[in-house]
């Protein structure tokens, strides 16, 4: 078998495989912004990613398809010189400018993107994030609610902005549906915002804090209004049959971190 046949093979195997990775995706796995933006602000960052990909894909099959061409019509034969010739003018000018317009249609779409991503048009509803190793920590200022390994409850179409900070190390709160992804880091509070349609999201840890870092996930629960409030409700009563006893686990975590930290 050829060279050039084994090759081709080989792309097309590489393909085969990476369709039937994307295809294997479970409904339990981390939401992502591809398929399933879930804030307008995913929308905006898919966009971008079409918008940069549709930009740049000519260079690559333009570049790739004259490598092969030439590779199959100029290979080795007998009898036959290969053609030697450098220096062209017109042609330099032209791939240098190209690329050059390109990249600069995708830095002003991307700073853009990035100025809606760094600063909120506004926020309706402010949450106190704190993450440790190996948990996050949600505090609601305005309701005086502070829960731990439980997941994150909004309600849907509301500004929500996420004031984070870290206890340890450098963690990242990353929900992939939301496209936004902020680093939490010790001694800093991090400011990131979302307006989410109803639904569950999943993400995780986006920085390697430890041996647990593949189980520092994150759950965000989307809900209505009137969910929301029943929900409020219900912690309310329960930290009042509580008493002073602490958040469910702060303990349990803390002591689990501790021996982390110790081994």
């Amino acid at each position: 078998m050829s060279r050039v046949k084994s090759l081709v093979l080989l792309t097309i195997f590489v393909l085969i495989m990476s369709v039937g990775a994307f295809a294997q995706e479970q409904s339990g796995d981390i939401t992502n912004w591809i398929d399933e933006p879930a804030t307008p602000l995913a929308e905006d960052v898919r966009s971008n990613f079409f918008l940069t990909l549709a930009l740049i894909l000519p260079f690559l099959l333009l570049a790739e398809g004259l490598l092969i061409y030439v590779i199959i019509k100029f290979r080795k034969r007998p009898g036959r010189e290969p053609a030697k010739f450098h220096e062209n003018v017109r042609l330099e000018i032209a791939w240098t400018i190209a690329p050059a317009i390109v990249l600069v249609i995708i830095a002003l779409s991307t700073y853009s993107l990035i100025e809606r991503i760094n600063y909120a048009p506004q926020s309706d509803m402010t949450v106190e994030v704190t993450a440790q190793r190996f948990f996050w920590k949600y505090h609601y200022p305005e309701h005086d609610i502070t829960i731990a390994e439980e997941p994150l409850v909004v309600p849907e179409d509301t500004y929500v902005t996420l004031l984070g900070t870290s206890m340890d190390v450098i963690h990242a709160w990353w929900v992939p549906a939301f496209g936004v992804k902020k680093d939490f880091m010790p001694g800093r509070i991090t400011e990131l915002w979302f307006k989410a349609r109803k639904g569950t999201y999943k993400g995780q840890c986006a920085e390697l804090c430890g041996p647990l870092h593949a189980d520092m996930l994150i759950d965000v629960e989307v809900v209505s209004e009137e969910e929301f409030e029943d929900w409020i409700a219900q912690k309310k009563a329960e930290l009042q049959q509580a008493g002073s006893v602490p958040v469910s686990g702060d303990d349990e975590k803390g002591d689990e971190s501790s021996k982390q930290q110790a081994n």
